[in-house]
C-alpha cells in the first residue's frame, strides 16, 4: 500500500514538472489513465490517485468524456501598492474590474446580501465597533471568465452608509470606494492582512474547490485622516485562481 502511494506521488509529481516548466502547455491533454499505466507499470487505482493529486494543486481540470487537460485558465494578479486607490479614479469600475480587464479577463458579480446585519467578531474588531454592532453588509460573489474567483463581504460603519447607496440593492458600477469619495470622505491609510485557510463547505461550494484547494483569506480596511474605518473588507480568493504582489516606488519610502 505503502509503495503504491509513493508511485501516485511520483507519477504526479512527474507531470507537475513538465507543467510547471512549460512542457506540458495550458490547455493540453494529459497522458490517458491506460497510458500512465502501460508507462509506470502500475494499477488504475494509482493512475487515478496521481491524476487526482495535480487536481488538488490546481494544475488540471478534467472534463467528463473527454480526459484531463493543464488548467488554461491564467490567474489573476492581485496588486497591492500605495497608489492602489488611484486604479479605480481613472478606470471609474471597481478595483477587481479594473485590474480584471487590464489582464484580459472578463468580471462579473453576483450579489448574495445586501443590507443591515451584525458585525462578526472581525469585521467589529477592524471597523473599532463592538462585537454584534449594526452595520451595513454588502456580499458578493465575484467572477473571472464566469467563473467564482472571490467571495467578498464589505462592512460599513452606519455613520458613513446609512440611507446611502451602499445600503441599496443597486449595482455600484463606480465600486464602494468611490462611492464613498463622494459622499464626501477620504481614504488616508490602509492595513492588508493575509493568512490561508481551508474553505468552509459554504465556501467551497460557492467557490466551486477542488479537492485539497485553500483560500486565502484577506482583510483590506481603510481609514480617514482622523482615523476612523470607513470600510473592512473581507476577501476570500481560491488560491488557485490568484497571485498577489506588492509594488512599491522610491516615492513611497522617502519622508
Amino acid at each position: 500500500m505503502a509503495e503504491r502511494a509513493a508511485l501516485s506521488r511520483q507519477i504526479a509529481a512527474d507531470l507537475s514538472a513538465l507543467i510547471r516548466s512549460g512542457a506540458l502547455r495550458p490547455g493540453t491533454l494529459l497522458p490517458s489513465e491506460r497510458e500512465l499505466i502501460q508507462r509506470y507499470g502500475t494499477s488504475k487505482s494509482t493512475a487515478s490517485k496521481a491524476i487526482a493529486l495535480l487536481a488538488a494543486e490546481g494544475l488540471v481540470t478534467t472534463e467528463f468524456g473527454r480526459g484531463t487537460f493543464v488548467r488554461s485558465r491564467r490567474p489573476l494578479r492581485r496588486v497591492s501598492a500605495a497608489q492602489r486607490h488611484a486604479e479605480h479614479r481613472s478606470s471609474g469600475k471597481p478595483i477587481f474590474d479594473t485590474e480584471a480587464i487590464a489582464q484580459g479577463q472578463v468580471p462579473s458579480r453576483q450579489m448574495l446580501l445586501i443590507g443591515r446585519g451584525q458585525a462578526s467578531p472581525d469585521a467589529a474588531m477592524w471597523l473599532q465597533a463592538a462585537p454584534g454592532d449594526e452595520v451595513v453588509i454588502r456580499k458578493r460573489l465575484q467572477l473571472l471568465d464566469g467563473k467564482p474567483a472571490v467571495i467578498s463581504t464589505s462592512y460599513y460603519p452606519l455613520w458613513l452608509a446609512a440611507n446611502t447607496r451602499l445600503e441599496s440593492p443597486e449595482a455600484l458600477p463606480e465600486g464602494p470606494d468611490e462611492l464613498i469619495e463622494s459622499l464626501g470622505h477620504h481614504f488616508s491609510r490602509g492595513v492588508e492582512v493575509f493568512r490561508a485557510r481551508m474553505p468552509s463547505p459554504e465556501e467551497l461550494h460557492l467557490l466551486r474547490l477542488g479537492a485539497g484547494i485553500p483560500i486565502v483569506q484577506m482583510w483590506d480596511v481603510d481609514y480617514d485622516e482622523e482615523g476612523r474605518t470607513l470600510q473592512a473588507a473581507e476577501d476570500l480568493y481560491a488560491a488557485d485562481r490568484h497571485e498577489f504582489s506588492y509594488e512599491w516606488d522610491e516615492g513611497d519610502i522617502r519622508p
